[in-house]
């Protein structure tokens, strides 16, 4: 037991990711977030179809920053972005529509939760790449 906790405290080997793990993880997190985002999203179909593609192309942009955060290797900056847009895309929205609250208030949660969750994978210790194994 003493040994597994020094491994968890120092990050070696117990605690760790495998490439496995953080792809799964990956794409888990952005199954689950986008089938929410959908679900939260549901009743802005009272939106004109401009407005509607308007919307979809403005928090396409808010997913695509939180993607970043595992494909750049800018990371600690597109997790700032991406924090950031989560909090600022409804207004921007209500601007460029002119209107207010044009999407539901729990757009920003779902937003924040999601870049969060990613961030916690991307940031985890991962185990060394296995240098004999074949790449991806």
């Amino acid at each position: 037991m003493r040994n597994a906790l020094k491994k968890l405290a120092t990050g070696t080997g117990f605690g760790q990711m495998t490439d496995k793990e953080y792809r799964a993880n990956l794409a888990g997190i952005n199954i689950f977030f986008g089938a929410v985002l959908g679900f939260v999203l549901a009743g802005i179909e009272k939106l004109s179809s401009l407005q509607f593609g308007l919307v979809l192309v403005l928090l396409a942009g808010n997913v695509i920053s939180i993607l970043f955060i595992s494909e750049s290797r800018h990371r600690v900056v597109y997790s700032a972005y991406a924090i950031a847009l989560s909090f600022i895309t409804p207004g921007v929205i209500d601007l460029v529509l002119r209107t207010t609250d044009a999407i539901p208030s729990k757009v920003v949660p779902t937003l924040v939760a999601w870049t969060l969750m990613t961030m916690l994978v991307e940031f985890w210790s991962r185990s060394p790449q296995n240098p004999d194994a074949p790449a991806p």
